[in-house]
Parts: C-alpha cells; sequence; structure tokens
C-alpha cells in the first residue's frame, strides 16, 4: 500500500505528529519536502539538461553555488541559449508531474547593465539552497564514477 500525503509548510509539531500516525509495522516512511531538491531530484534534473547546460551546472556546484560568467565563457564557450535551459527543464518536470510545483528554479542569473555577471544557487543560509543536494546527487560525476 502506498500513501501520499502532502503537506506545505508544515510545522516540526506537525510533521512529527503526521508521521508517527503513518508509524505502522513494516511501514516506510519518508517525508520529501515540495520546495526543496534533494540528491535524487537534482540527479533527474541534471540528466534532462542539454550538454552544455549541464557543463554549466556542474561548474557553479564545483564553484561552491555560484560561478562568474567570464569563468563560464572561458575558452570561447558561449551562455547564449544555455540558460534559458534551466527554467525550462524544470517547468517541463513540474508539468509532466516528475517534480512538485513548489520546487524552486536551482539556479539564478545576476545580470548587471544588461551584462551577465554570474549564475548562482539562490537561498544561501536558508532551507531552500540547494548545493548540498546537487553536490550529493551529482556525486559520481566528480569522482568519474
Amino acid at each position: 500500500m502506498k500513501i501520499t500525503i502532502t503537506v506545505e509548510n508544515p510545522t516540526p509539531e506537525a510533521l512529527e505528529k503526521l508521521l508517527a500516525l503513518a508509524a505502522m509495522p513494516a511501514a516506510v516512511v519518508t517525508a520529501e519536502p515540495d520546495d526543496c531538491w534533494t540528491p535524487k531530484r537534482a540527479r533527474s534534473y541534471y540528466d534532462r539538461l542539454p550538454p552544455r547546460a549541464q557543463q554549466i551546472l556542474l561548474q557553479v556546484v564545483y564553484g561552491e553555488g555560484e560561478c562568474a560568467a567570464e569563468e563560464l565563457k572561458a575558452n570561447g564557450r558561449s551562455l547564449r541559449g544555455s540558460t534559458g535551459a534551466f527554467r525550462r527543464v524544470l517547468s517541463e518536470g513540474k508539468r509532466t508531474g516528475l517534480w512538485p510545483d513548489a520546487l524552486p528554479v536551482p539556479l539564478v542569473s545576476h545580470i548587471v547593465g544588461g551584462q551577465l555577471k554570474k549564475l548562482e544557487m539562490p537561498g544561501r543560509g536558508t532551507g531552500q539552497y540547494a548545493l548540498t543536494a546537487f553536490e550529493d546527487g551529482l556525486r559520481d560525476l566528480r569522482t568519474g564514477g
């Protein structure tokens, strides 16, 4: 038997009570907030990105959550059209039910004076910061596994 319950913004006490109710013999209960990246979601997202967007995402992850545009453009590599894939793939995954609607975009662009300055994972220092989930989900790519 599988039961799925979605609770938006539960308090720790409410979540504890809900999980206590679900604790049945031999039951496996997991809770994944709808608005947080998990390693599994991060890997699934990465696998759906086009190759250049995958490279950019890895550079941001390896850069501890941010990467300067100039570094992303090194060796003459263009960013044109690549950054739009981040929102497009997320939207497609939400539309098909792969990811929850509340899942935030994992990368944002910082534009100053009409110029892209850097890409970063938003939410540093909050529960919405996705870096750890992406580091865990993409760990085998770093080690060549």
